[in-house]
């Protein structure tokens, strides 16, 4: 019987798209996906709560700001899953890292 197991590839679906070189994400890579869409979930929820606070009569000054850098963040992603190299990876990930920890107080 055959052996079931491409023998090229990846060993599993990981649902990502492959990231840079033959061996498909690496530990830099899955990292970066992982901490900037947390980013970009933590962006959008406060986009949400000020929009509600909008409409009942606060200032909007903020959102824009929080629009921006949702923005940057899905740029940066989209950046990152049209393949970069493990060093540009990593570097996003401890960027973002970093921006998670501002945004949840370091939890």
């Amino acid at each position: 019987m055959p052996d079931p197991r491409p023998e090229d590839g990846p060993a599993e679906n990981t649902g990502l798209p492959a990231g840079p070189g033959p061996q498909g994400p690496t530990d830099s890579w899955d990292r970066a996906v992982r901490v900037i869409t947390a980013v970009v979930a933590w962006y959008s929820s406060g986009i949400r709560d000020l929009r509600r606070a909008v409409r009942e009569g606060a200032d909007p000054a903020d959102l824009d700001v929080l629009l921006e850098a949702r923005q940057q963040a899905m740029t940066d992603l989209q950046w990152l899953k049209d393949g970069v190299d493990a060093g540009e990876a990593a570097r996003l990930a401890d960027h973002y890292t970093a921006v998670l920890g501002e945004l949840t107080g370091g939890r």
